[in-house]
């Protein structure tokens, strides 16, 4: 029998539009098919700078805004992962300048790391940032390859 995934997409001060919780939503079902997991509890928190400032002095001792902070609370479960993701809309739309590509495609580099998160990985020791690069890599790949094509013939002038 195949489990539902309990997923949910929230903001806290920043607007987040339908068509944002839309794509990520289609973003997190493509990487629980990519990667064969189960969300026993996911919530996705959309959230401006001074939020994320907040929670990155609170957790991290960091007082600065990030651009995604993930909380683990049945990391690396596959079958029965549970946590927290919340992302600064301000800073990733910054990033998505930075890096030369969409809001829509920032947000997606962002969950996708943020999932490699629940599922265990970790980027501290240099072989653990290559093997999750090397993760977020294939999926983020695959995620182009279905996702983004359908958008480029969209107008990706709009956010996500």
């Amino acid at each position: 029998m195949k489990r539902k995934n309990n997923i949910s997409v929230q903001s806290r001060g920043v607007s987040v539009s339908t068509a944002q919780r839309k794509f990520t939503l289609e973003v997190l079902s493509k990487l629980v098919e990519i990667e064969k997991a189960v969300f026993s509890g996911l919530n996705i928190m959309f959230c401006a700078d001074k939020e994320m400032r907040y929670l990155n002095a609170t957790y991290r001792k960091k007082n600065k805004p990030t651009d995604i902070l993930t909380f683990c609370y049945e990391a690396g479960k596959q079958n029965n992962m549970y946590g927290d993701v919340a992302i600064s809309v301000q800073t990733a739309k910054r990033q998505a300048k930075q890096f030369k590509h969409t809001f829509k495609e920032e947000l997606a580099v962002l969950l996708t790391h943020g999932i490699y998160h629940l599922m265990g990985y970790d980027h501290i020791k240099n072989n653990d940032y290559l093997r999750m690069k090397k993760k977020e890599e294939a999926a983020l790949k695959q995620l182009k390859q279905e996702l983004f094509s359908r958008i480029r013939h969209k107008n990706t002038s709009e956010g996500a």
